[in-house]
Formats: structure tokens, sequence, C-alpha cells
């Protein structure tokens, strides 16, 4: 009752400011367009907006092939089928994560919150001297992913997010053999199996600016993705040339 009285007041007030003029014709006027006329692409942003879906050009800008690409798109919406997805739907699932087998499996628990994800991205990014940017035990994965794109410049982004998108989907393929194939959970060998898939093509991450994110002070690193890594630092600019072959997936 209150909030209807409240409408109808609100409406009231609107209507005290319009002056009708005899024999003018109405006008439409489309607020969500500049030129005032209705088009699909603006009634579209409109939609758009009230859903927002922040990283999409994260994932389908990068350089990771199309099925990477959409288990990316399903992590940021929630829909993998890890062991919380399953219960809700009555079907067979772990009791706990398979990595960590500590509390119940979740895409974040998986990805980031793990003690065996938190052990994996470090090292990774240990490999490419970007391990100031590993995730923290509080971030969400997207959230994470977030801050860490911001702290680079846009050259830079097409291969950190090409970075961050392997090193999830290893993540993934690793929980799928210890859950249907038995394998044991091994950080050493998710690591080595994300090195053997950077093997062969380079990835170049030019002018990454970290002065934004807390991370070290500018300077010119040139990283090979490889067993023996080859670091030569210098000042003013950061050149990241990462070895790492973006495969050819299946998801189970």
């Amino acid at each position: 009752m209150v909030d209807g009285l409240y409408e109808y007041v609100h409406l009231w007030d609107i209507l005290s400011e319009v002056v009708l003029q005899l024999g003018v014709e109405d006008v439409h006027i489309w607020r969500l367009s500049t030129s005032g006329k209705y088009s699909v692409k603006s009634a579209h942003g409109l939609f758009h907006g009230a859903v927002q879906f922040r990283p999409e050009d994260r994932i389908w800008k990068s350089w990771a092939p199309g099925k990477c690409q959409f288990f990316l798109w399903l992590v940021a919406h929630n829909r993998c089928w890890t062991a919380d997805r399953l219960a809700r739907r009555g079907l067979q699932r772990p009791a706990r994560c398979v990595l960590c087998d500590q509390v119940e499996e979740t895409i974040q628990h998986l990805l980031i919150l793990c003690v065996f994800a938190r052990q994996f991205w470090y090292n990774l990014l240990r490999r490419v001297g970007l391990e100031a940017i590993a995730p923290q035990l509080d971030e969400v994965f997207v959230d994470w992913w977030e801050r860490v794109v911001a702290a680079v410049n846009a050259q830079a982004r097409s291969g950190l997010n090409s970075l961050i998108i392997l090193g999830a989907w290893i993540i993934w393929k690793h929980r799928n053999g210890c859950v249907f194939d038995g394998v044991t959970p091994n950080a050493a060998a998710a690591l080595d199996a994300a090195m053997e898939h950077g093997r062969g093509t380079r990835y170049l991450l030019p002018h990454c600016s970290s002065s934004r994110r807390s991370l070290a002070p500018e300077v010119e690193v040139v990283l090979f993705l490889d067993t023996g890594t080859n670091v030569n630092l210098k000042t003013k600019r950061v050149c990241v040339c990462m070895h790492f072959l973006l495969f050819l997936s299946f998801l189970i």
C-alpha cells in the first residue's frame, strides 16, 4: 500500500511538469540511444548491462582455442560439473575435493582456494617471473583475474589471459584425471603438464606495467617458459616472452 502511494505521488510529480500543446503530435523518444530512435543494439545493451559479464573480452579475445575459451566461460558462469553442482541435481559426486581431500569441491575452491591450486599457480607464475600476482586465499577466481589484468597494459593482456586460461584448464584436466582415472593428485605433475603444453610457441607480453597493483618496479624481463629459464633484467619496461603452446583440448 505504501509503495503504491509512493509511486502515485512520484508519477504525479513527473506529470506536473508536462505541458500539453494542442495541435502538436506526440513524439516517441528512445532514451537508450543518442539519436532518440529505437535500435536492437541499444535494447540488447540494456539487457546486457543488467546481467554484466566482465570477463567476456578476456575470454573471447584471448589466443586460446575455442574449447578452452568455452571452459573459462563455464567457469565465469559457475556451470562446471563440480561436486556442488552435481549434488544439487542428486548425482553421484566426490564427497570432498579430490585434489586436497579437505572440503566440498566448488569451481572457486578448485581453481583458487584449494592448497593444490595455490601451489600450482605460484609455481607456474614463478616460471615467468610473475609470482607476485599469484592469487590470495580470500580472492574469487574471476576477481583475481580482473585484478591481474588491470596490472598490465592492453598489449600484454592477450598473453596473460592465455596463460591464466592454460593454468585453469590444466587444473581442471588434472582434477578430471583424479576423478575418472584414479590419478593421484600431484602439483609437480600438473606443472610439468603445463610446461609440456607450453613448449613450441612463443607469446610476447610487451610493456607490462606493474606499478598499479603493488608488483615489482618496472623492469625489462625476457623470460622463456622452459625448464632452464633465462632471465635478463633491465630497467624501464617489461617484456615477457613466454614459450607456451595453447592446446587442443576436450572437456569431460
